[in-house]
């Protein structure tokens, strides 16, 4: 009887996990929430913030539009968590890793900055608080990722260097930085933040963006920051 009632929830608690990680179909009117609103509800003492980079800190579709174009949408999506080990051929592997280098190392000279991001980025720096972003862009090596953004947003030279997971969760890292408050544009952004435990704040994907991956703004419960999507 105690081995049932034990599978029994487990089972439970699984459902319970896995219904607060699913979007909420009565969320119809998502959270919204200013700048000014979220400033005043920071806690006083300095946190750790995580940012998303791609849709959320910067407008990257320039990169992947090219890079759809030259290689071919099966292995270069913004939106489709496309993955090296499920590509045909040794070909399109190879096309597949000579995106990513070019992404991460020369085609962000076509990104552009997110204003929310620069008024996010700022409102933290002022008050102390460790910056860190987590992408799940493929990592072949090297970057320059990080120099950009430390030049972008004005960083000091020893800020933490870019976290890629190679299209893994970001739950992992979350953790080990012990992120508190996290922003993102996507599903998944939102989801690893809640299983991390951190407050997650959703950035508004801009209309023109590549990334069609469809996006439930609000949908976990997350609080959702007005006039975002701009670029």
């Amino acid at each position: 009887m105690r081995i049932h009632l034990k599978s029994r929830f487990a089972l439970t608690a699984s459902a319970l996990l896995v219904a607060l990680l699913a979007p909420c179909a009565l969320a119809e009117t998502p959270r919204t929430i200013t700048l000014g609103e979220l400033a005043r509800s920071l806690p006083s003492e300095p946190i750790n913030v995580v940012f998303d980079v791609d849709d959320t800190v910067l407008f990257t579709s320039p990169g992947f539009q090219w890079g759809s174009r030259t290689y071919g949408p099966q292995i270069v999506s913004a939106g489709v968590s496309v993955r090296e080990e499920d590509l045909p051929s040794d070909e399109d592997r190879r096309k597949y890793r000579e995106f990513w280098t070019k992404m991460n190392n020369e085609l962000d000279q076509y990104s552009v900055r997110k204003w929310i991001a620069s008024e996010l980025i700022a409102l933290h720096k002022s008050r102390g608080d460790r910056i860190y972003f987590v992408t799940k862009r493929i990592f072949t090596g090297s970057e320059k990722l990080t120099e950009l953004l430390r030049h972008e947003f004005a960083l000091p030279a020893d800020s933490p260097a870019v976290i890629f997971t190679s299209r893994q969760p970001k739950t992992k890292a979350f953790r080990e930085i012990k992120a508190q408050v996290s922003y993102g544009d996507s599903d998944g952004d939102i989801r690893d933040s809640i299983q991390a435990g951190a407050r997650p704040i959703r950035v508004l994907r801009s209309p023109a963006s590549v990334n069609h991956e469809p996006t439930h703004n609000g949908g976990f419960g997350e609080e959702v920051l007005y006039n975002s999507e701009n670029e």
